[in-house]
């Protein structure tokens, strides 16, 4: 009887979440049009960062993906001021959701993200392996202070892994567990390095004591950071990314990195441009590379006392000219 119902019970269902919004859509669509070349079956949901998502909501249908509703999930929004000091309406924080969405088993990628191989082998060996969360990088300087981090480390194992990218299943973190941590958190939260949702994530991993494991551990073969900032080998004959150490990269992380002054734009390009016609692609790069050079000129000009003052001056009356969003705290 337990073989009759094991074999006629419903599959597991995978997918993949996003944090998005109009202003980072420039990113969304590099990270969706490259998931879409590898994986063009795997669901994927965007998580509105805020209510700017009206130019998002076109690239619905073009791009197959599905959006949650804003609304539900602006009650994790709170956590970022007890534990990060954030007072802001919306943010990364709202990735907590995806403990509470509609994939079983799940991988979460930030936006500055692109694909470059299928993602599916990672969570079908997640479905088999003794742990609870798959981390892709780590860097402990950016999850605890030095003191705090040989603590957590001694007690609980801590890793410090980078928030931008993780597996793990829908039924990880109860909300209760997640309010648990946030309470002990925020008493505690001089403790955290940096802003942001990347702390308090390990910290609520590590306090519950959830097993953790390397996605380079999970799939042999991949590479432990994959960082858009560490040498980077493309063997075009199989379409593969690899590290210096010939190791898979299954995605390259723009974390720490801002759009159009990025490391290896080149990558980024052949991405952002997937499914576009020559003249479309063209326009796009010629656009890209002068919007890059006018940002660098900018920043050369900021640091010159010839021009810091005039530049200075003229975002002041840019800021001056644009409304906030609607609910915002500035």
């Amino acid at each position: 009887m337990s073989e009759m119902l094991e074999s006629t019970a419903a599959p597991k269902k995978f997918g993949v979440y996003c944090l998005a919004n109009d202003e980072a859509l420039e990113w969304f669509e590099a990270l969706a049009r490259s998931l879409r070349q590898y994986d063009p079956e795997l669901p994927l949901t965007v998580i509105p960062y805020n209510p700017s998502i009206a130019r998002l909501k076109t690239l619905q249908s073009q791009l197959h993906f599905s959006l949650m509703d804003e609304r539900e999930y602006t009650r994790f929004d709170a956590i970022a001021d007890r534990v990060a000091g954030q007072h802001i309406a919306g943010g990364t924080f709202r990735k907590l959701c995806c403990f509470g969405g509609a994939y079983d088993t799940f991988l979460f990628l930030d936006s500055d993200i692109v694909v470059t191989g299928s993602l599916r082998p990672f969570l079908t060996a997640f479905e088999s392996a003794n742990c609870d969360f798959v981390y892709f990088d780590t860097d402990m300087s950016m999850a605890y202070t030095p003191d705090f981090a040989r603590k957590m480390v001694a007690e609980y194992g801590a890793v410090g892994f980078n928030s931008g990218a993780f597996i793990a299943r829908r039924s990880g973190f109860s909300e209760k567990e997640i309010m648990a941590a946030v309470e002990s958190g925020e008493k505690i939260r001089d403790c955290f390095a940096i802003w942001g949702e990347q702390p308090f994530l390990n910290y609520l991993v590590d306090v519950t004591r959830r097993r953790k494991l390397a996605a380079s551990t999970l799939v042999a073969g991949t590479a432990e950071k994959p960082w858009a900032r560490i040498p980077i080998r493309h063997d075009p004959a199989n379409d593969v990314y690899t590290d210096a150490e010939g190791r898979q990269m299954p995605f390259i992380h723009w974390a720490g990195c801002e759009w159009p002054t990025m490391f290896r734009p080149d990558i980024f390009l052949r991405f952002r441009t997937l499914g576009m016609g020559w003249p479309e692609r063209t326009g796009y790069r010629l656009n890209f590379y002068y919007r890059r050079v006018r940002r660098r000129l900018k920043e050369v000009m900021q640091k010159s006392p010839c021009f810091a003052g005039w530049v200075a001056r003229r975002d002041l009356r840019r800021q001056q000219k644009i409304r906030p969003l609607a609910g915002t705290s500035g």
